[in-house]
């Protein structure tokens, strides 16, 4: 965006320039600076259904980040359970060992997007009724 609108300033000062007397040409110009703050977020849509075998629809995850070199997905869970159960956002799958934090996904660069989450328990089953996803950048 900031290259974008960068250009367009560029183009019609150029334009302005040239219909200028030859004297002026070299007084006239803009110069714009834009600082975008870096801006992330995620929110869980609830929403649980029991899928094929053991596999539980959670929902959706929506996320949004800005950052130019990415962000990562974190989840944190109550530490000493859900040893053994596997968390999945859309395609990213992560076994999990029961230390209470896991990263899910990394994306390498901006982005927008809503993923499914499913869960299939481990051997305790679902011992713990809070899972928490946190999203932050590279």
């Amino acid at each position: 965006m900031l290259n974008v609108l960068r250009a367009s300033v560029l183009l019609i000062t150029a334009t302005a320039s040239a219909a200028a007397p030859a004297a002026m040409v070299g007084r006239m110009g803009y110069q714009l600076s834009l600082t975008v703050p870096t801006m992330c977020s995620i929110k869980h849509h609830p929403g649980m259904v029991v899928q094929a075998g053991n596999e539980y629809r959670l929902g959706s995850l929506q996320e949004y980040c800005n950052a130019a070199k990415g962000y990562r997905v974190n989840l944190s869970y109550a530490p000493g359970s859900m040893r053994g159960a596997v968390v999945s956002v859309g395609e990213d799958h992560v076994v999990l060992d029961g230390s209470g934090n896991a990263t899910i996904s990394v994306a390498q660069g901006p982005g927008i997007r809503e993923r499914d989450l499913r869960a299939t328990p481990g051997s305790a089953g679902f011992d713990t009724d809070r899972l928490d996803f946190i999203i932050e950048t590279l």
